[in-house]
């Protein structure tokens, strides 16, 4: 009885390490969009003040290998380094006395949880809702409310596309990225949600455009009489 109990807990941890060593990924399989749940907003009002954790809200996001680096690139969240070891996959922005992170643990191959943390001058504060992550799957295209007006304002540029004066030339579009050869429909997202101001819900039409030499996540809306008056790609 006692080698049989032995031998079960034995293949209990060999399961159970097996199980580990299946969602372990290699860097380059991070690269695609992905949509990344985390605070809408992290900010430090006074001197005095403790670090504030927005409300959490939804983003797509784009991560991009090139060598042995990655970055992630988010529709209005800015810019980013990724790095992985083994489950725990980490995300940072800004400079090394004042970064905010997002450190979770890979559930499968294309999704992860974990949580949002501010660094401030060696000090961390750690935002208890729990931030999550998923990779999107790509093959299927769909069509979106903005297809033909995100073609025009790529191919033919905003000179040629009715747009409020405040919308301007997107300078992440350069001309090395070629022609565009698909657009694929991911959905809506929020626009704002910084501290003191409320998100308009599903304000962006987001779209993953593929190009002959890259990619961007471009989002778009238009007013009620057909201008477009936010345009934004990472």
């Amino acid at each position: 009885m006692r080698l049989a109990s032995v031998f079960l807990l034995l293949s209990a941890i060999a399961a159970s390490a097996q199980k580990t060593e299946s969602i372990t990924v290699n860097a380059s399989a991070l690269a695609g969009v992905w949509q990344i749940t985390s605070p809408s907003y992290v900010a430090k009002r006074g001197i005095f003040s403790g670090i504030e954790f927005g409300p959490l809200a939804a983003r797509f996001c784009r991560v991009e290998q090139i060598k042995n680096e990655l970055t992630s690139y988010c529709l209005n969240g800015g810019s980013g380094i990724v790095t992985i070891d083994g489950r725990i996959i980490h995300f940072a922005r800004g400079i090394m006395i004042a970064r905010v992170v997002l450190e979770g643990t890979l559930d499968s191959s294309d999704s992860f949880t974990g949580h949002m943390a501010m660094k401030l001058a060696g000090i961390t504060t750690e935002d208890p809702n729990v931030s999550s992550g998923r990779k999107l799957n790509l093959s299927d295209q769909k069509t979106g409310p903005a297809d033909a007006v995100l073609r025009a304002a790529i191919s033919n540029g905003l000179a040629q596309t009715p747009h409020d004066a405040k919308v301007k030339d997107i300078p992440t579009l350069t001309p090395d990225l070629g022609s565009v050869q698909a657009m694929i429909w991911l959905g809506h997202q929020s626009q704002g949600g910084a501290p003191d101001q409320q998100a308009i819900k599903d304000y962006f039409s987001v779209y993953a455009v593929e190009f002959d030499h890259g990619e961007r996540i471009c989002g778009l809306h238009q007013r009620d009489d057909g201008v477009l008056d936010a345009f934004h790609c990472s």
